[in-house]
């Protein structure tokens, strides 16, 4: 079959890392900013959800961004070290979230 490849191992153009960056952005900016709204209603409240819910969307996705961005940038960490901690950040953000849910905090 001749065709485009879904999937390559040499990269994209600049346009696609522009779009993936702005993106990654993006995500970031709105989970930081769902985090904050939740821990200041935890400030106010004084409702021990809200701070497990903050700290959950927190854990399962600005975190995984940070740390797939800048270990390899910064310290040149392996794609397996960095998948590792990503996942394990959100597996503990899901747990967060699943306890706030769930669980009696």
């Amino acid at each position: 079959m001749l065709g485009i490849p879904l999937q390559t191992s040499t990269g994209g153009g600049t346009t696609i890392a522009i779009a993936v960056f702005v993106g990654q952005a993006v995500a970031f900016v709105i989970a930081c900013w769902i985090a904050k709204r939740s821990y200041d209603g935890y400030r106010d409240a004084r409702r021990s959800p809200l701070l497990w819910l903050a700290l959950g969307i927190a854990l399962l996705a600005a975190v995984p961004t940070v740390v797939r961005f800048l270990l390899p940038t910064l310290l040149g960490a392996s794609s397996l070290t960095t998948t590792i901690l990503a996942t394990t950040s959100e597996v503990l953000g899901l747990v967060a979230i699943l306890y706030t849910v769930y669980g009696r905090p």
